[in-house]
């Protein structure tokens, strides 16, 4: 699969450059130096890369072990070789997990063009056809090497990736210079890094080397790692080192003789004048043996008489020599610095890839021959695999041909007679299917009578029930009239026996009085009309306190609706008063509201103005510049020896006593 995603790479990279012709070298060069810009750029405020088909710049968080079970965090940057590209050409990079909080942001081609003289797609254009061509030149199996101005070096080889940096991009990702060390010193990431002598080195073996993105094809040449030298530098490092070895005693010897306890003065304005004078480039120079100074015989040579007076302190000039990007020392760092004794790691660091190169090799070698025999043992069993099928085929095959050739000895339960029965004529079918006609009309006549005499009956039971229940209808009401007579008949037999008594016989010209006898007289007519009066005047009472008490009733209506007809007007008020004081609240928020706001805006403005002010002297960093401090001890520039802590007493040179 690989080898035909290199064909096709090859084959179809030829009508795909459209840009690149357009472009002079220095162009790309021009383009690519502002993609390196931008990268570098992102990196300083902590943010990763993203190069579409290549790869992302991102940090790596590591623990440096320093001794005594400390530890400092540094963070150095790593470049993460795009997957897709690595599995299409089989190169062999180490995975690096990057922390998942530093964001990563993706290649601006807008921003690239803003920075450059060319536009959008042609900026576009040029980095995808550069990295189309870059694609190329590893599918070939070429040396191929991607500079990115300022940052570092691509190195691909022998299908292993490898990311250099300079020295000069790592001072500036981390100041301190921690970083720059634990990378140089570490066996694992001593050949991550590059100085600007090593990339102007020439290539000298033989060989092709393409470079990019300039796409030119040199001669192919050793990648120099750190501590490697040309052979002068390297008899010239030998001779110090001799030197360095002589005269390592001879300062152990003068160490011992100091006695800094019994000096009365010291002046140090002759060497700061010498550090004034002009001086050829700072070199790294060897260590200087000085005469121990004699101690006083007796006590009158140490006398204050005998002192020369000192000099009136000046403040001491800042070697300028001690700057370095970030790594400025004081006088004295600088001094144990230059006479501390180099340890150079090139050749164990040359003499370990050696021999990692060599066991990589035997490995690569044992996977190829385990692979081998794996593929031989597979074709073995396929083969294997094929010859069981082919005889379980043949087996099948003799089986059907003998099953063919074989007579069968079971005899057939099924005959061929020599002489067919004759087929009925159409007028026997035609009799049979009259038949089968008349059949079903006979069931369907049989059907309906059954259906018509079942009717029959139901109506008939129907009938018979009805009859029944009219029976005891007419039962039941001759019965209830027969009780209805005699109830009638006592009825009229206790009038009969209750009735008054007959008038009484008539008799004429009778003095008594006959008719009118029960008739009423005038007391009881007043005594009735009393009874009258008093009833009507219970009426007319009962008729008024009735319409009182509609009346009454009416009125406590009246009130209680013009009662609820106020609740509700209250009501009503209240909720207008609410909404009213709402609104009004709401007002002065929202006005408080702009009134912060515009005060807010009207402070950004201050700031921003006082900002522009300042310039670049504002943040802290800035600053710097002007506040240098030893990286090391962390004191000023023009620190030689004296201490931070302030102490209560003091000694004055020359006298015996202490203040």
């Amino acid at each position: 699969m690989l080898d035909t995603i290199h064909a096709t790479i090859l084959e179809g990279g030829r009508n795909v450059f459209l840009t690149l012709p357009k472009l002079t070298t220095e162009d790309i060069l021009g383009i690519w130096g502002t993609v390196s810009e931008f990268v570098e750029k992102q990196l300083s405020m902590n943010k990763g890369v993203l190069i579409p088909g290549l790869g992302t710049f991102s940090f790596l968080r590591q623990k440096l072990e320093v001794g005594n079970n400390k530890y400092i965090l540094i963070q150095r940057p790593v470049f993460l070789l795009s997957e897709k590209l690595a599995q299409i050409h089989g190169l062999k990079f180490n995975k690096i997990h990057t922390p998942g909080d530093i964001p990563i942001v993706p290649l601006n081609f807008i921003v690239l063009s803003l920075e450059g003289p060319f536009n959008r797609e042609t900026v576009e254009g040029c980095v995808r056809e550069t990295l189309l061509s870059f694609s190329r030149s590893i599918a070939t199996k070429q040396t191929v090497e991607f500079t990115f101005k300022g940052i570092g070096v691509l190195v691909i080889r022998d299908n292993r990736v490898k990311m250099k940096f300079y020295k000069d991009f790592l001072r500036a990702m981390d100041g301190s210079g921690n970083l720059l060390k634990a990378l140089t010193n570490r066996p694992g990431t001593g050949d991550s890094v590059l100085s600007a002598k090593e990339t102007a080195l020439p290539h000298s073996c033989t060989g092709n080397v393409v470079l990019f993105p300039s796409h030119r094809r040199v001669e192919m040449g050793t990648i120099p790692e750190e501590g490697e030298k040309t052979r002068k530098e390297k008899e010239q490092a030998e001779k110090e080192n001799s030197k360095k070895e002589n005269l390592s005693p001879k300062r152990l010897l003068s160490r011992q003789l100091i006695s800094p306890a019994k000096v009365s003065g010291i002046c140090l304005t002759e060497e700061y004048e010498k550090n004034l004078k002009p001086k050829l480039p700072p070199q790294r120079q060897g260590p200087t043996t000085t005469p121990a100074p004699e101690a006083p015989k007796t006590e009158q040579e140490a006398s204050p008489a005998k002192i020369p007076a000192l000099r009136p302190r000046t403040p001491s000039p800042i070697c300028q020599d001690h700057g370095r990007a970030g790594q400025e020392m004081c006088y004295l760092c600088m001094q144990r610095a230059q006479r501390s004794i180099p340890l150079y790691l090139g050749e164990e660091k040359r003499k370990k890839e050696k021999e990692e190169d060599r066991i990589l090799a035997q490995y690569q070698a044992l996977k190829d021959h385990e692979a081998f025999q794996r593929q031989l043992m597979r074709a073995m069993t396929n083969r294997e695999e094929n010859q069981r099928i082919a005889a379980f085929n043949l087996g099948v095959a003799e089986a059907t041909r003998n099953h063919k050739n074989d007579k069968a000895l079971d005899s057939y339960k099924s005959y061929i007679f020599e002489k067919r029965p004759t087929s009925a004529t159409i007028q026997q079918k035609q009799e049979v299917y009259a038949q089968q006609l008349g059949k079903q009309v006979d069931d369907k006549m049989a059907r309906e009578l059954k259906l018509r005499q079942d009717q029959d009956l139901i109506d008939r039971l129907e009938q018979v029930q009805l009859a029944e229940e009219l029976a005891a209808q007419r039962t039941k009401y001759l019965k209830d009239k027969m009780e209805e007579t005699k109830c009638y008949k006592r009825a009229l037999d206790t009038q009969i026996k209750m009735r008054p008594a007959p008038l009484p016989q008539c008799e004429p010209d009778s003095a008594g009085v006959i008719f009118g006898k029960n008739d009423m007289n005038n007391e009881r007519m007043g005594e009735g009309r009393k009874r009258c009066q008093e009833y009507s005047k219970c009426q007319l009472q009962a008729a008024a306190e009735r319409k009182r008490a509609d009346i009454i009733r009416e009125l406590i209506d009246q009130r209680r609706a013009a009662a609820m007809l106020q609740r509700a007007k209250e009501q009503l008020m209240a909720e207008k008063g609410e909404r009213l004081e709402k609104m009004f609240q709401m007002n002065l928020a929202v006005q408080e509201d702009w009134k912060k706001s515009a005060g807010m805006k009207r402070q950004r403005d201050y700031e921003e103005q006082i900002f522009r002010r300042a310039g670049d002297k504002l943040l802290l960093l800035d600053q710097c510049a002007r506040y240098r401090r030893c990286y090391q001890c962390k004191r000023r520039m023009s620190n030689c020896g004296e201490a931070n802590v302030l102490v209560d007493s003091k000694y004055i040179p020359g006298s015996r006593l202490v203040v």
